[in-house]
C-alpha cells in the first residue's frame, strides 16, 4: 500500500532487506547493528583472531553471517565458526581445540548458562580468554537459569567474570536538549514518574523518539507540498497514492535530529543508533564504553574496562623461538672459581719452577709437574670457550669458536692425563724389576710419551677438520610455557 511502517522495538535483522520491506523504517538499531561496534572493539585492543559460538536460532545465525561479511577485509580472521542447538560443551571443547581466545557469541540465556558451565569445566576463562556476548539480558538473567544447568554458583560466576556485553543504548548518556526541549535525564525522570510502578521498558525511548519521527516526517512533507504548489495536502493521502507515499519515504529518509536515544540518522530505513559496551564485574553489570554509528566512534570510560591478567588476552598462543642460552648467573660463579682455580694453578706452577732444585722436588720430575699444570690451565681455559653462546658471539665466530675449545679441551686434558700416565708407568717399570737392578728412566723418554699421546691427538683433531669439522645446527625443543606470560610458549 506505500504506506510508511515505523517500528520502535522490532530488532529482527530480517526486517533489514529492502526487497521486502521498503517502507519499513525503525527507530531502534536491529541486532545487527552491534556488529559494526564488535569490529570497533577488536580493532580496539588489536585482536585479529577470533571464534563465534552459535544457538541454532534464525536470530542468532543471521547476527553470525552479518558479522562475518563485517569482518571481511578488515584483517581479523574468523578462525573457528561453531553452533549447537541444546549441548554447547562439544562446541566449546572444538573452540579450544583451535586455540580460539576471543569468542564472540550469539545464544539466550538459558543457553548462556550452558556455555560458561562448559567454560568453566574447559578452563576457558580468566587471564587467557574474553567473551563477548549479548548484552540484552535481563538483570541477574543467570539465577532464573542456573537450576538448569549441572552447574555450581560459584563456578558459573568465575567463568562469567569479565564477559562484554553489547546492546544498543536505551537512553543517550549526553547532556543536550533533546527536540522535545527536555535532556535524556529530564526525560526518563518524567518517564519513571508518570509510569509509577508499572513495569519499565528498554524501548520506551526509542518509541518517544519514534513519535518525533512520524511528526517531523509529516512536518517535512507538508513543507514539502506547500513549497511545490501542487495544491496537494497530506489529508489526501491514500493507500493507492503512490506519488505522496514517496514524498513521505523521501521525508522520513532526510529526518534527523537529536532524541532521548541519541542522534536520530536512518540509513537505508535503519537506524544509526548508539552501542554501548557493558562488562561484568563482581556479579553486576558495569558500562564500559559506547560506539557512536553516526560518527562510527568507539569510546572507552577510563580504567572501567578489567581484564583478568595485567593486559588484554591474547588472541592466540604466541609462539616465539628463542635461543636456548648458558645461564648467565651459573656461567659467572663458574667463571668466578675458574680464574680461582687458575690463580691456584699458577701459583703451583711457580712454586714449582723456583724449588726445581729442591732434591724432594727435583725428584718428582718437575717437568713432568709443569706439563700437568699447564694441562690444568688449558682445561680451565676451556670453561670460559664452553660458556659463551649465541648469546656472546655470532653464528660464524660460534662455529670457529666450537673448533677452538675442543681443540683446547683435548690437548689440555691429553697433557695433563700424559704427563701423569708417563710418571706412574716410571714408578710401575721400576718396582716391577723383580731383581732389583739399578734403572734409572729420564724425563725426556716421559716426555716422548707424552709428545706421542698429543701427537694421536692431534693427528685425531686435523682430520676431524679436513673430513667433518664442526658445524652449528639448530635443534627444536618441545614447548614450554614462558613464566612471564602464560599464553606465550617458547
Amino acid at each position: 500500500f506505500d504506506i510508511l511502517q515505523l517500528s520502535f522495538a522490532a530488532t529482527t535483522p530480517e526486517l533489514a532487506d529492502k526487497k521486502k520491506y521498503p517502507y519499513f523504517f525503525r527507530t531502534v538499531p536491529s541486532d545487527n547493528a552491534v556488529n559494526p561496534a564488535i569490529l570497533k572493539l577488536l580493532k580496539y585492543y588489536h585482536w585479529k583472531r577470533v571464534g563465534t559460538l552459535t544457538q541454532d536460532v534464525q536470530r542468532f545465525s543471521e547476527v553470525r553471517n552479518d558479522l562475518t561479511g563485517v569482518l571481511y577485509g578488515e584483517g581479523i580472521e574468523i578462525s573457528d565458526t561453531e553452533s549447537f542447538s541444546n549441548d554447547p560443551c562439544t562446541s566449546v571443547k572444538k573452540l579450544k581445540s583451535s586455540d580460539v581466545r576471543i569468542i564472540l557469541g550469539q545464544f539466550d540465556e538459558e543457553m548462556a548458562v550452558k556455555v560458561f558451565c562448559c567454560a568453566y569445566d574447559e578452563e576457558m576463562y580468566g587471564s587467557k580468554y574474553q567473551w563477548i556476548i549479548p548484552g540484552w539480558y535481563e538483570n541477574l538473567w543467570w539465577e532464573s537459569w542456573i537450576n538448569s544447568s549441572q552447574c555450581l554458583s560459584k563456578n558459573l560466576l568465575a567463568a562469567m567474570e569479565g564477559y562484554i556485553g553489547v546492546d544498543f543504548e536505551p537512553l543517550s548518556s549526553k547532556t543536550n536538549k533533546t527536540i522535545s526541549g527536555r535532556t535524556p535525564q529530564q526525560y526518563e525522570k518524567e518517564y519513571n514518574a508518570k509510569r509509577g510502578e508499572g513495569q519499565s521498558s528498554k524501548f520506551h525511548g526509542y518509541a518517544y523518539d519514534g513519535i518525533w519521527v512520524i511528526a517531523r516526517t509529516l512536518q517535512r512533507a507538508m513543507n514539502y507540498l506547500n513549497s511545490t504548489k501542487q495544491h496537494q495536502k497530506i489529508e489526501d493521502f491514500n493507500y493507492t497514492n503512490q506519488k505522496l507515499g514517496k514524498i513521505f519515504l523521501n521525508a522520513m529518509n532526510e529526518t534527523r535530529f537529536f532524541g532521548v536515544t541519541g542522534e536520530v540518522v536512518f540509513r537505508n530505513g535503519e537506524r544509526m543508533g548508539t552501542i554501548k559496551f557493558t562488562q561484568f564485574q563482581e556479579q553486576k553489570e558495569v558500562k564500559v564504553g559506547e560506539y557512536n554509528a553516526v560518527d562510527d566512534k568507539l569510546v572507552i570510560i577510563n580504567n572501567s574496562i578489567r581484564f583478568q591478567g595485567l593486559e588484554p588476552p591474547k588472541d592466540k598462543t604466541i609462539k616465539l623461538d628463542e635461543l636456548r642460552k648458558i645461564s648467565l648467573p651459573l656461567y659467572s660463579i663458574l667463571s668466578a672459581l675458574t680464574i680461582l682455580g687458575m690463580i691456584m694453578a699458577s701459583a703451583f706452577l711457580f712454586f714449582n719452577i723456583k724449588n726445581r732444585n729442591q732434591k724432594l722436588i727435583k725428584m718428582s720430575s718437575p717437568y713432568m709437574n709443569n706439563l700437568i699444570i699447564l694441562g690444568g690451565m688449558l682445561s680451565y681455559a676451556s670453561i670460559f670457550l664452553f660458556g659463551l653462546d649465541g648469546s656472546f658471539v655470532s653464528e660464524k665466530t660460534f662455529e670457529t669458536l666450537c673448533t677452538v675449545r675442543t681443540w683446547i679441551l683435548t690437548v689440555g686434558y691429553t697433557t695433563a692425563f700424559g704427563a701423569m700416565f708417563a710418571k706412574t708407568w716410571r714408578v710401575h717399570a721400576i718396582f716391577k724389576n723383580v731383581k732389583m737392578k739399578k734403572k734409572i728412566i729420564k724425563d725426556q723418554k716421559l716426555l716422548g710419551i707424552v709428545g706421542g699421546m698429543l701427537l694421536i691427538d692431534l693427528c685425531i683433531l686435523i682430520c676431524w677438520q679436513v673430513v667433518d669439522p664442526l658445524r652449528r645446527t639448530v635443534e627444536e625443543y618441545n614447548t614450554e610455557v614462558c613464566p612471564q606470560a602464560q599464553v606465550i610458549l617458547v
